[in-house]
């Protein structure tokens, strides 16, 4: 049986918003770049640029290659630049959403984001067929244009041989679709870019996803 949410997981959107659950920015990390490389490989194989404001950085600490590797993301095509700001981060975003040579542009911060940004940022996305997907780690929501909004964290381990798939608890906050304050847990298929539904069980959630941050 389809469930609810996997249209809404595997859709396509301009702008996307992940926030971190507390004690969670590896999950965050991990289920916004999934989010990124969504259907990469078969609507156009181009770069992911991911923007690091430095606060952000602090939070979660460097790049961590192999975490990367286990979502599927070469190191040769994403782009990591580091922002001093938020503005510069802000700039830096919307300067690859408006190019064309890129398929996502990722945008992780600690500040929120505002109404007047984001509509800037949406607008370029819209333009330009690059999609934009935020990742919050201040945890605080406020208003802003993303079409979605998640919180996540990570789900809990049920493979004893720790073989599983970066897997997610994801709560909808934002949507058009009438599923806001539904949860699911999900597993990140590499292979195939896209989001399948896991067996959900009432447990303690602990962070599972290899780490993307050293």
């Amino acid at each position: 049986m389809s469930f609810p949410l996997d249209s809404l997981l595997n859709a396509s959107f301009s702008l996307r918003e992940v926030i971190a659950g507390p004690g969670h920015a590896g999950a965050a990390l991990g289920f916004g770049l999934a989010l990124a490389m969504q259907g990469r490989a078969a609507a156009r194989p181009a770069g992911l640029l991911w923007v690091r404001e430095a606060a952000a950085v602090a939070e979660a600490g460097g790049v961590y290659g192999p975490g990367l590797n286990t979502l599927g993301l070469s190191p040769d095509t994403c782009i990591v630049v580091e922002a001093r700001s938020l503005i510069d981060g802000l700039r830096a975003t919307l300067e690859g959403a408006r190019c064309a040579a890129l398929h996502a542009v990722v945008l992780e911060t600690v500040a929120p984001i505002d109404l007047t940004a984001s509509r800037r940022l949406k607008l370029a996305s819209e333009k330009s067929g690059v999609e934009i997907v935020l990742i919050r780690h201040g945890g605080r929501v406020t208003p802003n244009a993303a079409q979605v909004r998640w919180r996540v964290q990570g789900a809990p381990l049920m493979d004893p041989d720790g073989r599983r798939p970066p897997t997610f608890e994801a709560v909808v906050l934002k949507s058009s679709s009438g599923l806001d304050g539904r949860s699911c847990i999900v597993e990140w298929d590499h292979e195939r870019q896209c989001f399948s539904q896991t067996v959900s069980q009432s447990v303690d959630a602990v962070p599972v996803v290899g780490s993307l941050a050293a």
